[in-house]
């Protein structure tokens, strides 16, 4: 009988036979076919990939079937399973892209390969080859896939990127290794291909390590230049350093790259800026809409902008060729005559009557707004949008199917919100924007957009401060006469709203009492975040549903008072720190703030909570109450038809967006994003 010794023995020689071995050879001209194919197989992957399956993926996530699908998935079955819902795995959209591609890159380099080690090291190189023109494709501005936002691309191509340098990290080592074995190390890596192909792996690797984010965030100018000259140079090199030669996957590498230059420079024009500094924390940037290219057709639309090098024409030239350019979102409608830039002071300097390059602009991605005449999002139009012909006929007037909308936006990114605030709100969409800010003084951005603010909620999360006292004065700016009013006659009729969260609908009421989450988040003003990275997210659950509804939920005595829900003349005390050289510059419009009616301020961090969830399924209690009532436990749920025309839209710091995101997901609600990080 054989011992349990002898089994694991022949075991791992079983093993160890089955493994990939150089000593496995296969016919060389069959070796060479397959290599070629395997490269064939990962391009041709790739694109039915990210232009077909990616697409087509978004496109369907609007049709009502595929979102009453996505929502009982998620929000009946799903969270159900506790394990599953509360696992990093089913969040993370990292994890799923890495899962894919890694996928992708092993069965094309490992399949049908019999164990051959010489022809897998071969495959590595061919594949990491193939995928090139699909990295590269996705660097693409704006990006040519419909139904698909540049910004979304940017996880799948740095991941893509990361799996073309481990690929190439292991087809340099394997054959590194095998010339070793062969006593022909020298005499191999001193042959012009293999230098270019060491030289290529170099810049791979310093790819990489200028693309760690504490690199990029540190001296983004430094990892923009080495990412974009030592791309151009790996194509270069890898064209003279693959065996069989790669003419077709050259050609694909450097039309992309040419592609990209010549839509910069015939979409570059110049432009003056001017300059008003609003707080320490932002400016406001203002040139005329003619200088663009051409006008914007959709809200809170991008541009990219550089120094003018006006002396210097080569430095012009080569900005072309290496765009190192900021990105900055339009914050003025797109009919205005001027374009305005709501922009937080940083490395690159923006001065007063200064010329700068403006590439742009690049329109946004929104799938629940389109401008064409007939309706294309909807099957039929709805009740509440007004067909008249007037409005028809207005720059304002956008074709949209849904009813509500919940806009999450921390520091500079109110830029995307402010826009889509006045847009959605003059087609009929009710909206709330929460813009969530560290400064009470950027508040007075506001006064630079005479807009339609119906909607906006400010939460200022600073903390106390010495005895120095704020005074809010609304105005309405649309009634002239306002405009000159004395500080101390408009602070009479002055208000400050504390946490009033109820909102009838169509309008804004008053609510008296908060629940114990949100009083919490109000009285958290003893910290502060120098990234606005606010992690205000309670995220939805059934549990929060039921602690709501049972009626043991006790509230701790708040600074909100009944009195306090209409609005009446207030002295608030602001946030700290904030008593520098700029307020001694601006002393008195920081002691009393004039801020459009309609606006709510609020001191404190907010949190997404079911009541949130409760108004998007438009179940919000009308008109003022003692009680937090509006929850009731034998309301029938919110039917999915009407989910389907709710949006939550974050744009901001990635810690915001990814709280704002798994609280959209976990209700089932549509969701929309635009992320303000490196």
């Amino acid at each position: 009988m054989q011992s349990i010794g002898d089994y694991l023995y022949n075991y791992g020689i079983q093993i160890k036979h089955a493994l990939p071995s150089f000593s496995k050879t296969s016919d060389r001209m069959m070796r060479r076919v397959l290599v070629q194919k395997a490269g064939i197989y990962a391009i041709c992957i790739s694109i039915l990939a990210l232009c077909v399956l990616l697409p087509l993926w978004n496109y369907l996530a609007l049709k009502n079937w595929a979102f009453k699908l996505r929502h009982h998935m998620r929000h009946d079955v799903l969270r159900k399973i506790r394990w599953l819902h509360n696992s990093r795995i089913l969040h993370n959209q990292t994890f799923r892209i890495c899962v894919f591609w890694l996928t992708i890159s092993c069965v094309c380099s490992l399949a049908g390969t019999k164990g051959d080690l010489i022809q897998i090291t071969k495959r590595l190189g061919r594949v990491a080859v193939a995928l090139m023109p699909p990295l590269l494709f996705l660097t693409l501005r704006p990006s040519p896939l419909p139904h698909t936002l540049y910004l979304s691309l940017l996880p799948i191509h740095k991941w893509i990127s990361r799996i073309v340098v481990l690929l190439s990290f292991l087809h340099t080592v394997l054959y590194a290794s095998y010339f070793w074995k062969h006593h022909a190390f020298l005499a191999k890596v001193s042959k012009p291909a293999n230098m270019w192909g060491v030289l290529a792996m170099l810049l791979f690797v310093l790819i990489a390590a200028t693309s760690v984010s504490q690199i990029r965030r540190y001296n983004f100018q430094v990892f923009y230049c080495a990412h974009y000259l030592a791309t151009w140079l790996t194509v270069v090199l890898i064209h003279y350093h693959a065996r069989p030669s790669i003419p077709y996957y050259t050609v694909m590498n450097c039309s992309l790259l040419i592609g990209q230059i010549a839509y910069r420079a015939f979409h570059t024009r110049r432009a003056v800026i001017c300059v008003n500094e609003v707080s320490p924390n932002l400016m406001l940037i203002d040139f005329p809409a003619p200088e663009l290219s051409n006008r914007p057709l959709m809200p809170s639309a991008h541009i990219r902008m550089t120094s003018y090098h006006k002396k210097s024409p080569l430095r012009r030239i080569l900005q072309q060729f290496v765009p190192l350019q900021h990105p900055y979102t339009i914050a003025s409608l797109p009919n205005d005559n001027n374009v305005k830039l709501i922009v937080r002071p940083g490395k690159f300097q923006l001065r007063n009557n200064s010329p700068y390059l403006v590439t742009g602009p690049f329109e946004p991605k929104l799938d629940f707004l389109s401008k064409s005449k007939s309706m294309k999002l909807g099957e039929r139009n709805f009740s509440f949008q007004n067909q008249s012909p007037a409005l028809l006929a207005s720059p304002l007037h956008y074709n949209t199917d849904i009813r509500r909308a919940l806009i999450i936006t921390g520091g500079s990114a109110i830029s995307f919100g402010l826009p889509l605030l006045r847009v959605l709100n003059f087609n009929g969409v009710t909206v709330r924007l929460k813009w969530v800010t560290r400064d009470y003084r950027d508040l007075e951005l506001l006064k630079y957009f005479k807009n339609n603010f119906e909607g906006l909620e400010i939460y200022i999360t600073g903390g106390e401060t010495d005895e120095q006292d704020l005074r809010i004065d609304y105005v309405d700016f649309d009634d002239p006469a306002s405009d000159d009013q004395d500080f101390h006659s408009g602070a009479e009729s002055a208000s400050y709203q504390p946490n009033q969260d109820s909102f009838p609908s169509g309008d804004y009421g008053t609510f008296k009492s908060v629940d114990a989450s949100e009083s919490a988040g109000m009285l958290n003003q003893g910290r502060s975040n120098q990234e606005d990275e606010i992690d205000f997210t309670q995220l939805f659950s059934a549990r929060s549903t039921k602690s709501k509804n049972s009626g043991k939920t006790t509230f701790s005595p708040t600074m909100f008072q009944k009195e306090n829900a209409f609005r009446k003349p207030s002295i608030l005390v602001p946030p700290p720190d904030q008593s520098d050289a700029f307020q001694e510059r601006n002393e008195g419009s920081t002691k009393t703030l004039r801020i459009p009616a309609g606006v709510k301020v609020f001191f404190g961090r907010p949190n997404l909570t079911n009541h949130d969830y409760q108004w998007c399924l438009e179940k919000e209690c009308i008109g003022p109450s003692d009680r937090n009532d509006c929850c009731q436990p034998d309301v029938p749920k919110a039917h999915v038809d009407d989910l389907c025309r709710v949006w939550v839209i974050a744009a901001g710091p990635s810690q915001l967006v990814e709280n704002t995101k798994r609280w959209a997901n976990d209700g089932g609600l549509h969701f929309h994003e635009e992320s303000f990080t490196l």
